[in-house]
């Protein structure tokens, strides 16, 4: 219940849209301040948005609909899988989000600066709540907490969960970059989204053989990586502007060397 008559009740404002039922925006419950002190990553949670806050997300929400709209099931995945956003601070220079498994349904973002960068930031978290519902139905794997792999996306190592994390949301990030690169009306968009997509794409392709050779996959898991593996196959079939691709594989090699620098 996120409604009442009493006094004392502040009132969690929502985001609609039309035929969607509404996404709360949570900066009232006084225990999602948990985040401060439980995140490892740390992130912040905002204080509670004012009036001009709440008219950006809003602007952002309806903004950002057009974007999901260009693979149909995302605006579909929105609306099966979101409940409310947490809101977190923002960085001067970064936008932040994340997902928790111990909180299906919410996103924590910070005040997203356009309708794009909202979808992107939709497409990544939701990626990860899908995989995490799998997970949560089905044994996707056997392997250890041990933080030992080599995710292109990350300095650090990370454990094979994260590794599979990662790879999933990134696959999705660039399936729908490249969408926005074959329809964006803008070239400067357009452009930005070919870069996108290249390196998360190559990212993947980084990563895929540390997926394909784990001898921890369950058979579930197998089926799923191989099923990753044939969408990435599928992406490569698109041929990026001249420039693109080269300048996404050496930035992903670069993260080898230091990776392989950093174990040495």
């Amino acid at each position: 219940m996120w409604r009442s008559a009493a006094a004392g009740w502040r009132p969690i404002r929502a985001l609609s849209a039309a035929g969607a039922r509404p996404v709360l925006i949570d900066d009232a419950d006084p225990h999602r301040d948990e985040e401060r002190r439980a995140d490892p990553y740390g992130l912040t949670v905002a204080d509670a948005l004012g009036a001009g806050q709440h008219a950006r997300w809003r602007t952002a929400w309806d903004d950002a609909r057009p974007w999901l709209d260009l693979g149909g099931e995302r605006a579909q995945g929105v609306g099966a899988l979101l409940d409310c956003f947490v809101p977190l601070t923002r960085s001067a220079t970064a936008h932040s989000s994340a997902t928790r498994g111990d909180a299906f349904g919410a996103l924590l973002s910070s005040t997203p600066s356009s309708g794009l960068e909202l979808a992107t930031t939709l497409v990544h978290e939701l990626q990860h709540t899908r995989l995490l519902a799998l997970s949560a139905l089905t044994v996707l794997h056997n392997a250890d907490d041990t933080p030992r792999y080599w995710a292109p996306w990350r300095p650090d190592p990370r454990p094979f969960d994260g590794l599979f994390q990662g790879a999933y949301a990134h696959l999705g990030l660039s399936d729908f970059h490249l969408r926005v690169a074959l329809s964006a009306a803008s070239p400067s968009v357009r452009d930005a989204a070919w870069a996108d997509h290249c390196r998360c794409r190559q990212q993947v392709e980084a990563a895929m053989p540390q997926l394909l050779g784990c001898s921890r996959l369950t058979r579930q898991g197998r089926i799923l990586v191989t099923a990753m593996a044939e969408h990435h196959r599928r992406l490569k079939e698109k041929r990026p502007p001249e420039g693109h691709l080269a300048r996404a594989t050496a930035y992903v090699e670069t993260a080898r060397v230091i990776w392989r620098r950093g174990r040495a």
